[in-house]
């Protein structure tokens, strides 16, 4: 009658068990359905429900265009082993062949961009930029230095602590963008490699478990978990500064200094 497939039946706020066919629907019970993207507009002025709305983000996956977008995936990552394409290149073709094959709409290819995340890493590309012309990161490496006493330990240390700290609060491919023109002047003045540098950034980066926001995974888990903020701290703190104990020793003596 309806075009649509009930899937689940909450009462009371809470979910009833067993086969739907089974259920005796009573008023004010909450039908989760599936159906045709006509049936809101269709629907939601109908005497039948008392209340119609979309489920965001519901589209069902549609799997018969899988092996389509695994060939896609498996040729980005060849052309740009093989040295054909750049990442960028590579990238940009692959999303277009996800298009021109249908594994994807452009209205979904659309939402599926994070402007707000764009925005942050281009402003912190650009601020690091701008660290690197005036001097400022060569002024601020100086500081580094004078803390640590010219020890390329401490400031390999002390770069993986102040990335830690930036990806915490903003994105970690902000917090690299921002530290890395610190880090290489760093490594230029005292003389060293700056491998073990770049490597504690892409670790530090990485490594963000103290704060909710800090990642999307984390932020995601929040809420449906029940946590707290004090949550992380109590047991994402310890794990950031195991991860940063491993990354600092072990990173100079697969690359020396």
């Amino acid at each position: 009658m309806y075009n649509a497939v009930v899937i689940a039946v909450a009462r009371n706020g809470e979910r009833l068990s067993g086969k739907i066919g089974d259920i005796k629907l009573r008023a004010g019970d909450m039908l989760l359905v599936e159906s045709h993207a006509g049936f809101i507009p269709r629907q939601k002025d109908s005497r039948d429900f008392y209340l119609v709305s979309g489920v965001e983000n519901s589209t069902p996956r549609r799997f018969e265009k899988a092996p389509w977008a695994f060939v896609i995936l498996i040729g980005m990552v060849l052309v740009v082993s093989l040295g054909w394409l750049n990442m960028l290149q590579a990238a940009l073709l692959a999303a277009g062949a996800m298009l021109l094959f249908r594994c994807c709409s452009t209205s979904q290819a659309r939402r599926s961009i994070e402007w707000n995340v764009l925005i942050v890493i281009a402003a912190a590309l650009g601020l690091g930029l701008a660290l690197e012309k005036t001097g400022a990161a060569a002024t601020l490496a100086g500081l580094l230095l004078g803390l640590v006493h010219e020890q390329p330990w401490g400031a390999l240390a002390m770069v993986y602590m102040v990335t830690t700290l930036f990806t915490e609060i903003i994105t970690n491919n902000a917090a690299a963008a921002l530290v890395f023109p610190i880090a290489m002047s760093t490594a230029d003045r005292l003389g060293v490699n700056p491998m073990p540098f770049i490597t504690c950034i892409m670790i530090a980066a990485s490594a963000s478990f103290a704060t909710p926001i800090g990642y999307q995974t984390n932020l995601m888990v929040y809420g449906p978990g029940g946590y707290r903020f004090g949550d992380y701290l109590r047991i994402g703190l310890p794990l950031n500064c195991l991860f940063g104990l491993v990354a600092v020793v072990l990173a100079p003596l697969i690359w020396p200094f």
